[in-house]
């Protein structure tokens, strides 16, 4: 039987807009956009289950979905993927990215409000237990924030691999976890001190480790690659190459995603995350999110349900 990856956290809808500016609007100093194409995914968590799905591994998506026309695109999105839902309150958190020949010109946020409370999370907490390697997606939507799917969490990381991708307005990670990865602000912003050298981001790392009692926490810097500490075992940057890149969405997506699909391989928690920067980076050379295909491959193995896996 293949290793099960389980990715649990908040999911949206992302759509872009994609056109050319050529003029300003005459109604105050604004770019025109002519869209040509519009693009639809799921994002967040549903944005590395989509990675995964990709590099042809089955995943599961634990996550909340809402009963509205948005939580069914997202879902036609998510071919490939294996859902555990729980039932999402209000609308689909939306966010739709304007572009005009590939730079970006705003960002329109729908049913993003502070969140109501996620009930029902049986299918979930499911999920978490069968899991060989977990990714915590969080982004600050309250699913990672609910008792019974923490609970299960804090559990699970006793035995398996849980790599968590913390958000500023997201809870903190369960003690025990392999890796945590915040980005260079997230990570400034929960020791409240400001990273402006690699020494600088290695010592936050490790404050960090200690503070989450986290096996490894790799900070995120961009160009920079990241700042890991490790428990027992010297810090180290791990490199990047530099990439030119207009709009960096979902680079940290790609780098949990390689980092969880490296650890259910086997491989040691450094080596994986210098994969992973190594994946983020070839991500965002090659495109970023224009470099996506419009649906994974479908699979139809992984569109049974949960309760038949096993």
């Amino acid at each position: 039987m293949s290793a099960r990856i389980v990715v649990v956290g908040d999911t949206l809808l992302d759509v872009d807009l994609n056109g050319t500016a050529q003029r300003l609007s005459p109604d105050g100093p604004v770019p025109v956009v002519d869209v040509s194409g519009r693009l639809e995914r799921a994002g967040g968590a549903g944005l590395v289950a989509t990675f995964l799905a990709l590099e042809g591994t089955e995943v599961t998506l634990a996550t909340a979905l809402a009963r509205d026309a948005g939580a069914g695109r997202v879902r036609a999105a998510l071919t490939g993927v294996i859902l555990a839902e729980a039932a999402l309150p209000g609308p689909t958190p939306t966010k739709t990215r304007i572009r005009a020949s590939g730079q970006p010109v705003a960002r329109i946020d729908e049913g993003c409000g502070p969140p109501e409370p996620v009930g029902g999370t049986g299918r979930i907490v499911e999920a978490i237990r069968a899991a060989d390697v977990v990714i915590a997606a969080d982004y600050g939507r309250g699913l990672l924030a609910d008792g019974a799917v923490r609970a299960a969490l804090e559990e699970c990381a006793l035995s398996v691999a849980v790599v968590w991708d913390p958000h500023p307005r997201g809870v903190e990670p369960v003690p025990g976890c392999r890796v945590v990865t915040p980005n260079r602000s997230e990570a400034a912003a929960r020791t409240d001190r400001p990273i402006d050298d690699l020494e600088a981001a290695l010592d936050v790392a490790e404050r960090l480790r200690r503070h989450w009692d986290a096996e490894s926490v790799a900070v995120t810097l961009d160009s920079d690659g990241a700042a890991v500490a490790l428990r027992d075992r010297p810090r180290r940057v791990i490199p990047a190459d530099a990439v030119d890149v207009a709009d960096a969405c979902g680079a940290g997506d790609r780098l949990v995603a390689s980092v969880g699909l490296e650890l259910v391989r086997g491989a040691d928690v450094a080596d994986a995350l210098a994969r992973g920067v190594a994946h983020a980076t070839a991500y965002l050379a090659a495109g970023g999110v224009a470099s996506l295909p419009t649906s994974p491959p479908e699979r139809p193995s992984r569109t049974r349900p949960l309760a038949a896996v096993g």
